[in-house]
């Protein structure tokens, strides 16, 4: 909350907007889809934003993407500081790494591989920028700034029609969505991917990982192309359908980024990039959603429930009750909250359900795709919100972002277990 307030604060001075003063909600909305990675607008980030409001919103990416306490710790490790031990029993919960062993290290690893992701992305970005025909520090800056906000799942662009009028250049395509997939997929499962490359094993997270991932990927690409190929793709080269179905279907989880308007999909397209912005990223990565294991978690333990068998095992291993009972609490939790923004969106704003209900899960899953604003481009459907709107919008942003249940143990606290033991009685279901 800390740094959302500070980038608030830096966002309403007046060197920060071509406009003077921003107003307080829409720097507070700006911030908070900043430190959330989401990528939803409420101003025009292209033209309303002055080249301080622009490195200003560029940082508070990369602390979103990172996380602040990572930031934290690795300047701890710079120092040479061992880290204490709430700061990394609060960074292993925000990994999902449930092992506290050599937090220093893997902090330290998270930022250089980040960097690294950051500036090779940003290298192939201003060549391309360059070859479209901008000069080298207006490429440069359009391919740092882009490359961080890719790697960090945030969706926000320097272009006022994000990626549609590069539609037709696939290096940029391709390099945005590898950017996005590779930060999307969490820093535990690249973690793990060195070990195996060094001689051990990839553990079943990993594996979960890379299986639904490809996936959600060829799936969502296959279907995308089957439902768009004579609607939004019509008249586009074989090669760019398919590179156009890709990029479409990889940027719901969580990127936010487009190279083809929303409001133009079929219903068919816009439900499936709905499910798939509910999913979202993987676990300790810098994008949203529920999260690719508790959706394959969730599959699963359905399927083997209906088989009647009383344990889930997954790659002949057999998964821990309380695993399969935290994704199910989590399906519970996020309905909940986009059930009731979405109804208070509907009561306070006039505006069409379906672009309104796309807006709201598009928050929660962090993701930053919009129909758009009816009266000003280069804005999200959010500019259209009154304060309560916006405020709404807000709060469902950082949930998705901070987690629901890190925010539940927060508000309730985790009660220690009780001994007494109840008489079991059954209740009817389905």
């Amino acid at each position: 909350m800390g740094v959302i307030l500070v980038g608030t604060l830096l966002l309403s001075l007046p060197i920060a907007s071509t406009e003077g003063r921003m107003p307080l909600i829409d720097s507070l909305f700006t911030a908070t889809s900043a430190i959330c990675v989401t990528g939803l607008t409420v101003r025009n980030v292209a033209y309303d934003l002055t080249p301080f409001g622009k490195i200003v919103l560029l940082f508070l990416i990369q602390i979103g993407g990172l996380g602040y306490m990572t930031m934290a710790s690795f300047l701890f490790a710079i120092l040479g500081k061992k880290l204490p031990l709430a700061q990394t029993e609060a960074i292993s919960e925000a990994l999902s790494r449930r092992y506290w062993g050599g937090m220093s290290r893997f902090v330290s690893r998270i930022v250089y591989f980040t960097l690294i992701s950051e500036f090779a992305g940003m290298l192939v970005l201003t060549y391309t920028f360059k070859a479209h025909g901008y000069n080298l520090m207006t490429a440069l800056g359009y391919g740092l700034f882009h490359a961080v906000s890719a790697f960090c799942n945030a969706g926000f662009s320097l272009f006022t029609d994000s990626f549609m009028s590069f539609s037709n250049d696939p290096l940029i395509l391709i390099t945005i969505s590898s950017l996005f997939i590779i930060g999307g997929m969490g820093f535990i499962f690249w973690e793990g991917v060195v070990q195996f490359w060094r001689g051990g094993r990839l553990h079943l997270h990993g594996k979960v990982v890379l299986f639904t991932t490809l996936l959600l990927i060829c799936g969502g690409t296959g279907l995308f192309y089957l439902f768009e190929h004579n609607y939004t793709l019509l008249g586009k080269a074989e090669w760019q359908k398919w590179i156009l179905a890709f990029f479409q279907m990889t940027t719901p989880r969580t990127a936010g980024f487009t190279a083809l308007p929303v409001n133009m999909l079929r219903n068919c397209t816009v439900f499936l990039v709905i499910l798939l912005m509910f999913i979202g990223a993987s676990p300790g990565g810098t994008g949203g959603g529920i999260k690719t294991t508790t959706f394959f978690l969730l599959i699963v333990a359905t399927w083997r429930f209906l088989k009647g068998e009383r344990d889930v095992v997954v790659m002949h291993k057999t998964i821990a009750k309380d695993t399969f009972e935290r994704a199910f609490y989590l399906l519970v939790l996020a309905m909940s909250v986009i059930i009731v923004g979405t109804l208070v969106l509907s009561v306070t704003q006039p505006l069409p359900f379906l672009p309104t209900l796309f807006e709201e899960f598009s928050a929660f899953g962090t993701v930053g795709l919009s129909y758009g604003s009816f009266s000003r481009a280069g804005c999200s459907l959010s500019y259209e919100f009154d304060i309560i709107g916006k405020l709404v919008i807000i709060l469902t942003m950082f949930i998705g972002r901070a987690g629901l249940l890190t925010i539940g143990y927060a508000l309730l606290g985790r009660r220690p277990s009780v001994t007494i033991s109840y008489p079991v009685e059954r209740v009817e279901v389905g």
